[in-house]
């Protein structure tokens, strides 16, 4: 549990970075390609980030590819998984790049821990996976440390909100099919509770393996969009790898916490990505690139102070609830 809550925690950091890298990559194509429409950049990054995570994943799915006893029992259920963990976290992942095109990442961190409180109502009365009055708590806490957050900064327009939550509403369906796609790549006769306690590596290879052919099934339908994001520039590519790989080791984090925890507490884990955005946004202001975050009075840091001890509260909640 602690290492799983641990992973949870550096896929919010690297996260917070994968944010930072695609809001610079979307301003600087705005900036130096004037001519060309505003929703291509975000698309650009996409596209060619996505191709470039299936080759990384292509080879990892090869090395950890199942064998022998160790192939999943219901191979067209752990395939089918894997697809709609993809096609769902790809539209999400399309919102939220339109989103981060029209403001900084710090004040669009924040809203994505709306989705806990998706994600609490899904496990609940769809996945009949009841949580406990303690565990919901933690959760409406979450919530309101996620709105704390995201007012800190000011009121945002309508479409970015929009935008924004409909990401979350795509985040939701994929770590729903992550939830089910962790155990269906686990060898037959082996219980997933049971493994995450006494076998935890075999639960996060499975995990592993889900995720590379999750990310190989992105690779081909970006490289279906090429001739529309036409990522044709060396700088469009170059642009992209800081993005692309803060956001693998993101994911590693998140599949690995999801499969030794579970996808509600990795989703409140997951949320403390708003603070750490913030306060990356406050060392890039620092640094002097302004174009990418603005700088925020004393008011809003200590609003955000007390929004991190909400979170903080949330995850001990949870953590601790008895089912």
């Amino acid at each position: 549990m602690l290492f799983g809550i641990l992973l949870g925690l550096g896929t919010a950091f690297c996260s917070s970075l994968a944010y930072l890298a695609s809001r610079r990559f979307t301003v600087r194509h705005a900036a130096h390609e004037t001519d060309q429409p505003q929703w291509l950049g975000p698309l650009r990054l996409l596209v060619a980030t996505h191709v470039m995570l299936a080759v990384v994943c292509g080879g990892a799915y090869l090395a950890l590819r199942p064998t022998g006893d160790a192939q999943p029992a219901d191979w067209p259920w752990a395939i089918t998984t894997s697809l709609f963990v993809a096609l769902f976290y790809l539209i999400a992942n399309t919102l939220l790049f339109f989103a981060l095109r029209r403001t900084e990442a710090s004040r669009i961190a924040p809203l994505l821990g709306f989705k806990v409180v998706l994600l609490a109502f899904v496990t609940q009365f769809i996945l009949s996976d009841p949580l406990a009055t303690q565990q919901w708590a933690a959760v409406v806490l979450a919530t309101a440390a996620a709105w704390v957050l995201g007012a800190s900064g000011g009121r945002l327009p309508w479409a970015t909100v929009a935008l924004t939550l409909g990401a979350c509403a795509g985040f939701v369906a994929s770590d729903t099919f992550i939830g089910q796609m962790n155990p269906a790549w686990l060898p037959p006769g082996l219980d997933y509770e049971v493994a995450k306690k006494q076998d935890p590596v075999a639960v996060v290879t499975a995990a592993m393996r889900g995720m590379s052919l999750s990310y190989v099934w992105c690779g081909i339908i970006a490289v279906a969009l090429l001739p529309v994001a036409k990522p044709w520039k060396a700088a469009h590519w170059k642009g992209s790898a800081p993005y692309a790989a803060a956001w693998m080791t993101a994911m590693v984090c998140l599949f690995s916490c999801f499969a030794l925890t579970n996808i509600v507490l990795g989703t409140i884990l997951q949320s403390t990505r708003g603070l750490m955005s913030i306060l990356l946004g406050v060392l890039i202001v620092k640094l002097g690139h302004h174009h990418i975050e603005s700088h925020a009075p004393l008011k809003v840091i200590l609003q955000r102070a007390v929004a991190a001890a909400m979170m903080i509260a949330a995850i001990t909640l949870y953590v601790t609830a008895k089912r």
